[in-house]
């Protein structure tokens, strides 16, 4: 009679014609020897790590600022109304005192298109003092032990709800931190999925996306560091076309020599102003673009810095235990099956002796 058995192994259902329940069957489709079940039981399947199934979204708990990307970068809003008010402070408190001087007339006295630079130009500060303050932040974060060794020397999936538990008890300013959430990230995964190379491949993808943050955090500077430029440009063009303008203007209402040369020294004073309009936006834009790309590749050395954090606390110490349970199972069946054919030769011998007798 055949008897259906599920193979612990590949979770193959097969007919096996000649075995006896409690017997040693060998599986056709991964050649595994198993034990057959015994008065009906089903044979139970390998042990699996708790996890969801491939393919399905891991839903980790607490991960709100995880997922708002936008907490771990400076608000543009924010910054643009602050930027506003400096500019005014700027304008009443600096400029206007100064407005015969050369200063206060390349900034006031040359058109809209400086106030359009100088806000711009103080907005890109603002944004840029913002990001350094909120990284020298986060260089302080590396100097933490957020994996304390007192909890355990490894991180296995016995013990990682314990360093989950000692994270979420640090204050949320840690939520924020590109260290603390993919720390937290892989600790979650790695208790979901009880797997060494899932949560390193999981901390990879990770520390790809920090990049693409880090990356796109900039791209607001990088339009205005090209936008700043261009208005100088606009300026220019704006003011020879009202100098060449108003020359025409006077040649044609002109009735002596004398008139013209008049005419032509307004032509020429007033492509002098126009011109202060491309030099104060070339200024700006130098200004802003040499911190800008420094603060840049702080962020990007901040960003290899926390890899090797990751790569020194965290996965060197990470240990799913999945060699100990396979041999620990191995051994357990090879002596439920050396039992069960002990008993057997023993029943066997008995039968013999019996019908001897």
């Amino acid at each position: 009679m055949a008897s259906p058995a599920q193979c612990p192994h590949c979770e193959q259902t097969t007919d096996f014609d000649h075995a006896e329940p409690g017997g040693v069957a060998d599986c056709p489709a991964c050649d595994q020897s198993f034990l057959l079940p015994v008065n009906g039981e089903h044979a139970e399947p390998e042990a699996k790590p708790v996890g969801l199934a491939l393919g399905e979204p891991l839903h980790l708990p607490n991960r709100e600022a995880t997922e708002d990307n936008h907490s771990r970068d400076v608000r543009l809003s924010t910054t643009g109304l602050l930027a506003g008010a400096l500019t005014l402070v700027f304008y009443f408190g600096l400029v206007m005192p100064l407005g015969d001087s050369y200063f206060g007339q390349l900034f006031g006295a040359r058109g809209w298109v400086p106030y359009a630079i100088s806000y711009l130009a103080i907005w890109c500060g603002v944004l840029l003092a913002a990001k350094y303050l909120r990284l020298r932040r986060r260089l302080g974060v590396l100097e933490l032990d957020l994996l304390p060794h007192e909890l355990s020397e490894e991180i296995n999936p016995e013990n990682v709800q314990g360093f989950i538990d000692y994270l979420s008890r640090l204050p949320g300013a840690f939520s924020r931190d590109f260290l603390f959430q993919r720390i937290r990230r892989a600790l979650d995964h790695f208790q979901a999925r009880a797997n060494v190379a899932e949560t390193v491949d999981q901390l990879r993808l990770d520390a790809e996306r920090d990049e693409n943050i880090v990356d796109s955090s900039y791209t607001m500077l990088r339009v205005f560091i090209w936008a700043i430029p261009i208005l100088g440009f606009i300026g220019t063009v704006l003011g020879i076309g009202a100098s060449v303008g108003g020359f025409s203007e006077s040649v044609s209402a002109a009735s002596n020599l004398d008139v013209m040369k008049d005419a032509i020294g307004v032509v020429t004073s007033g492509l002098g102003i126009a011109f202060d309009t491309t030099l104060l936006a070339l200024v700006m834009s130098i200004f802003i673009m040499v911190p800008t790309s420094s603060l840049q590749k702080t962020e990007e050395d901040y960003l290899g810095r926390v890899d090797d954090y990751c790569q020194r606390y965290l996965v060197s110490r990470l240990g799913d235990g999945a060699s100990g349970k396979h041999s620990s199972r191995d051994e357990a069946q090879l002596d439920a099956a050396a039992n069960r054919l002990a008993d057997r030769v023993l029943l066997a011998l008995d039968q013999r002796l019996s019908g001897s007798d």
